[in-house]
């Protein structure tokens, strides 16, 4: 750290020594005119030259900027940056320390800085380094909930079998209907195998201070992209044991990736906005579908037959399992899951409980 800062300070004091030395010339006190043998390049009489000439004292034109005054501003920047992490690192602080470390990593790029970065960033989740790639502002809005098999299917034009059933029911929390609160319903059948389901590329934004879709459910392999809709930075990640990660700082037009290789339910959070949640349902089996915010449910086409239904909801910490038998036609089931799930803010990055903590705006 102290070799880090001493680096930031000798090349602030390079930039501003470059910025303030001008070259200077000897010049004879006697009066120069057009004629003069020790006139430099070009001279004019004296009073024409003086008018030619800014004054010393005369302002920047507006709008002009001095890059190495404004590179050297900035350099300082970090280097406050720095020390104020390190205050907050050696308190205790360290969810504060590492926004301060990405704070002046952004200002002075994670390369310089990356010798210090396992110091800022040990216990927190694994953080994805590839930088951001630009995305669309003007895209439309996300659902609210995403996942079905079934729609992936007639997308694809997956024939559904010849003889079938159709399941239809409502995920209930504590035996009740409960309003508010997105869930998942799985299908495996218990004997045969089937084809793992193709991976697949979806979103899941920042917007308006909130993440959306709010639920998503994919098949094991996929790829989540985070792209950011807000005049804000964000910061997207997860501490679920299974599939954790840390995306960093980004901003308004950028996104960055995740794949998600293993089977599980991954808590999404902003370490910047305590509010906001989101939840990635990573599926293996090869019928899913998201309930909608009452739990109502339905799939269309199921094979008949003896099948392990898994029911989850965004309120309850795991998943229930119950065997069902799908008849030709109609069937319906109510599975009921316990409502035992974490309440109140998602704790940050490192485990540590939530501070309010104000935006970071993008840069102009």
């Amino acid at each position: 750290m102290p070799e880090m800062l001493r680096a930031l300070a000798a090349a602030t004091t390079v930039v501003v020594t470059l910025s303030c030395a001008a070259p200077t010339k000897t010049k004879t006190t006697r009066k120069i005119d057009d004629t003069d043998d020790d006139c430099f390049y070009g001279c004019t009489s004296d009073a024409k030259r003086r008018a030619s000439q800014p004054s010393a004292t005369s302002e920047l034109p507006r709008g002009l900027h001095d890059p190495a005054t404004e590179q050297a501003q900035i350099l300082r920047d970090a280097a406050d940056m720095l020390d104020k992490a390190r205050a907050a690192l050696e308190r205790g602080d360290r969810n504060r320390a590492e926004l301060l470390f990405s704070t002046a990593e952004l200002l002075v790029g994670a390369d310089l800085l990356a010798p210090m970065a396992p110091s800022f960033r040990a216990g927190a989740p694994p953080r994805v380094t590839a930088p951001p790639h630009k995305v669309d502002v003007t895209a439309p809005r996300q659902p609210a909930a995403v996942g079905n098999t079934e729609a992936d299917d007639d997308a694809e034009h997956v024939p559904p079998p010849r003889l079938a059933g159709s399941l239809h029911g409502t995920l209930k929390i504590d035996g009740r209907v409960a309003s508010g609160a997105f869930g998942l319903i799985t299908l495996e059948p218990l004997s045969g195998t089937w084809k793992p389901r193709t991976p697949k590329h979806l979103v899941i934004e920042q917007r308006g201070r909130e993440f959306s879709p709010h639920l998503i459910a994919v098949s094991v392999g996929s790829t989540v992209s985070f792209p950011n809709f807000d005049p804000l930075f964000h910061n997207v990640f997860s501490t679920s044991p299974l599939n954790p990660f840390d995306l960093g700082l980004y901003k308004l037009g950028e996104a960055r990736e995740v794949t998600f290789e293993h089977e599980g339910i991954a808590r999404i959070g902003c370490n910047l906005h305590a509010n906001m949640s989101a939840y990635v349902a990573v599926v293996a089996d090869p019928a899913y579908v998201v309930t909608d915010d009452k739990g109502s449910f339905a799939f269309r086409h199921v094979k008949p037959g003896t099948y392990k239904l898994k029911a989850w909801s965004e309120r309850s910490r795991a998943p229930i399992t119950q065997q069902i038998t799908i008849k030709p036609g109609p069937n319906e089931v109510n599975p009921s899951v316990t409502g035992d799930g974490p309440t109140g803010p998602q704790p940050d990055k490192f485990g540590g409980k939530r501070t309010l903590t104000p935006d970071l705006p993008n840069p102009r």
